[in-house]
């Protein structure tokens, strides 16, 4: 059986649902980071949120045959000691029968348990480091012998039949994120990662990061049914694909036409256009953000007026006029302040991406959530 399909049928060990939004903060952010070094060897990918693990890192979005598991979990201070890796929560009143919880290493091996010949490695992230060793990442079996050999005896006591070898694929990461200010840190290397992807382009930051935020927050939390591997592609793991689509809209703004150059193809008076150039500067950002359902809803109204008429070679102007009455009722039922001319400027910015790249941008589908 291949491993896309056992994925989906190993019950998991714990099925996630709402979590502490520091906790959800620092995971998603530090998911974000291995997303980037992963895009960034140019190999296929898909890193899932809450599901068999903390994180999940598969070898392909299509057919995978290798995965990586991620316990990520923080500390406000001091440092990580084998008595904290394998501390074991106190059994619950009342679910004796399910015996006691396993502790984070044990949590971690079963991912093994489960997927013994697919499984390439099962690291433990944190953001503070160990107390038994200086390295910001290391295989726990690389400790000193005695350590790893008190290491085995604990996980033996949770999975008993582990060995060694299967025990060498255990590692410990320090994060390269601060518990404290985390947020600053990955919009730094979001920012670094978006220019060695584009070159020196010009975009605003802050949509984007709120954007690929959003993206990562609506996959983590995610609770409907996984039924096939496309499922858990589709509503739990961000895949190269997925990446490619937020990199697509800075591409095609820094590849558009400057505001001038559009507004010489506009009529209407002095004050009109000054008013659209204000709700351009500001719909640039707005149009990066995959979180913001209302934008995307009236985008893609726009967008189904726009298609039958999109080659017929009108002015800008005619463009504007003909689409307006069309999508000016679902426009103010959904944006917030509503006007005239974002919503003109909202249709200019399809007309302009159809111009530029000879195709509509993808807004996307509805939000996992809803569409589910």
């Amino acid at each position: 059986m291949k491993l896309a399909q056992r994925l989906i049928e190993q019950p998991q060990r714990e099925k996630g649902g709402s979590i502490a939004q520091e906790r959800f903060d620092y995971q998603a952010l530090w998911g974000l980071a291995l997303i980037f070094s992963n895009h960034a060897t140019g190999e296929d990918y898909a890193v899932a949120f809450e599901f068999h693990d903390d994180v999940l890192l598969l070898d392909s979005a299509s057919d995978p045959a290798k995965i990586r598991f991620y316990q990520v979990k923080t500390k406000s201070k001091g440092h990580w000691t084998l008595a904290d890796l394998f501390r074991r929560p106190p059994l619950k009143k009342g679910e004796e029968e399910k015996g006691q919880p396993l502790s984070f290493m044990g949590k971690l091996f079963s991912g093994y348990a489960a997927f013994p010949e697919e499984t390439a490695e099962m690291s433990f992230v944190s953001n503070l480091p160990l107390g038994f060793h200086s390295s910001n990442a290391v295989a726990f079996k690389n400790c000193d012998a005695e350590t790893f050999a008190k290491f085995l005896e604990k996980l033996k006591l949770e999975h008993k039949d582990a060995s060694e070898e299967q025990a060498s694929l255990m590692h410990f990461v320090k994060a390269d994120l601060s518990l404290e200010d985390s947020a600053t840190h990955i919009k730094g290397k979001l920012n670094d990662f978006v220019v060695k992807a584009l070159g020196e382009i010009s975009f605003n930051l802050e949509s984007l990061y709120r954007a690929v935020v959003e993206d990562c927050r609506t996959r983590s939390k995610f609770t409907g049914d996984i039924k096939s591997f496309e499922d858990l592609i589709r509503y739990k793991a961000v895949s190269r694909a997925d990446v490619e689509k937020w990199l697509a809209p800075l591409s095609l703004q820094s590849a558009m036409p400057d505001w001038p150059e559009i507004a010489s193809q506009l009529s209407g008076s002095p004050v009109q256009i000054t008013q659209m150039r204000t709700e351009w500067m500001k719909y640039r950002a707005q149009a990066l953000d995959a979180g913001n359902e209302a934008i995307r809803t009236v985008r893609r109204a726009i967008r189904a007026a726009l298609h039958p008429i999109i080659e017929n070679g009108m002015s800008l102007d005619e463009y504007m006029a003909a689409v307006s009455p069309l999508v000016k009722p679902l426009a103010m039922q959904h944006l917030t302040p509503y006007s005239d001319n974002k919503l003109r400027v909202m249709i200019l910015y399809e007309v302009m991406s159809y111009a530029t790249t000879g195709q509509f941008q993808d807004v996307g589908p509805q939000s996992p959530d809803k569409a589910a």
